[in-house]
């Protein structure tokens, strides 16, 4: 039976991909195409998983107030989801894409969660854990409202149920998320600001007892850190294109090898870098985040290029 992956988004969002011919600062863009749905990174994520022939629920909070735009966007999306009303409203993110400047991205915060928010998503995880889940992704910010911790209980909570879990957070949220028992998935910048740069950072966080960091340079690849040894993984072309839900592809594929692994310990390392990598590449040909050239990523597969560090 394929692994069940269920994906965390705390502060949802309506993605808006706008594609123009130029981007004008200070004057007027006129668009060619548009394009709506609903997202967030942990929405990003289930749509991959599906994808890559996985299946996937989204678990998120939502508006209180109805109609709900998030939630009729994810029946159209076709995504199973398990929803918590504790946001005023969704907020919108919008990508501006252009062949000279590539995507631009223009987000806003979101709106104040309800205290309640807390309890609630922490219940549904509970509920879902006990129906049975191979993996879990905590990705994205944390709103207002909640705690940085937050990221960090639902973590501990899949450990205690002997789930693998990714942590795909930033700030605040990572520091705390770092003594969780999560994997965690940093970006370059992220990585910096959580434990300094590159491959000694991901060493110092496995040390002190993160399971394993698998850390994304974007067109330069990722690094796998673990106990057991460290890989770098370089992508087998260069890609131009929309990089808006390019982690989030890699994240999909991380967790669909940790689901079927089962452990942290027992994935082939080498072979899941080489698909993060691929993954992540071919999200970048497609037009809206959430996507992925299914095509583009079984070539590159076995094409990305992964050294042994030690």
């Amino acid at each position: 039976m394929t692994p069940r992956i269920v994906t965390v988004t705390l502060n949802p969002a309506i993605d808006v991909t706008y594609r123009a011919d130029a981007l004008r600062l200070g004057g007027t863009t006129r668009v060619s195409d548009v394009r709506a749905r609903a997202g967030g990174k942990g929405v990003n994520v289930a749509a991959v998983v599906r994808e890559l022939g996985g299946e996937s629920l989204v678990l998120a909070l939502t508006t209180t107030r109805t109609p709900d735009e998030f939630r009729d966007g994810l029946d159209e999306l076709g995504l199973k989801h398990r929803l918590v009303p504790a946001l005023p409203a969704v907020r919108r993110t919008v990508a501006v894409v252009t062949p000279a400047d590539g995507t631009t991205m223009v987000q806003e915060n979101g709106f104040p969660a309800a205290t309640s928010g807390e309890a609630g998503v922490l219940d549904a995880l509970r509920a879902e854990l006990a129906a049975g889940v191979g993996a879990v992704v905590i990705s994205g910010s944390v709103p207002v409202g909640l705690g940085a911790d937050v990221p960090a209980k639902l973590a501990r909570l899949c450990v205690r149920h002997d789930v693998p879990v990714i942590a795909d957070v930033s700030g605040a949220a990572l520091r705390e998320a770092a003594g969780s028992g999560a994997v965690l998935m940093p970006n370059e910048d992220e990585l910096a600001e959580l434990a300094g740069p590159g491959l000694e950072a991901c060493e110092k966080l496995v040390a002190a007892g993160t399971p394993a960091v698998v850390a994304t340079f974007g067109p330069d690849g990722a690094i796998a850190v673990t106990a057991e040894g460290t890989w770098r993984a370089w992508p087998a072309e260069v890609v131009s294109g929309n990089s808006a839900g390019a982690g989030d592809a890699g994240a999909a594929a991380l967790a669909l090898r940790l689901a079927a692994a089962g452990a942290v310990s027992e994935v082939d390392w080498p072979v899941t870098l080489a698909d993060v990598v691929a993954t992540s590449a071919a999200a970048v040909l497609r037009p809206v985040a959430g996507e992925v050239d299914v095509a583009a990523r079984d070539k590159w597969m076995h094409a990305v290029k992964v050294e042994r560090n030690r």
